[in-house]
């Protein structure tokens, strides 16, 4: 997916999240996302099935948008 639609569709992940962010915070989101390392990503999930209260807006959003960029399984 390229840079300005995945902004574009972090910026929706966040509004049905209750929240509006701006285009830095949803480029951040998209840097941060894609600079996750595996480990990290393992933590945030980790959380977000824990605790979803402790796993910040950033995370929540980047995991979800790691999520949809993920190829789909094949069978």
């Amino acid at each position: 997916m390229d840079e300005d639609r995945a902004v574009a569709l972090v910026a929706a992940f966040a509004a049905l999240a209750g929240r509006e962010i701006a285009d830095a915070e949803a480029r951040a989101t998209v840097a941060h996302s894609r600079a996750l390392s595996p480990g990290a990503a393992n933590a945030i999930w980790g959380r977000l099935r824990q605790a979803p209260g402790t796993v910040s807006l950033r995370d929540y959003l980047a995991m979800t948008l790691r999520f949809v960029e993920q190829e789909p399984p094949t069978r």
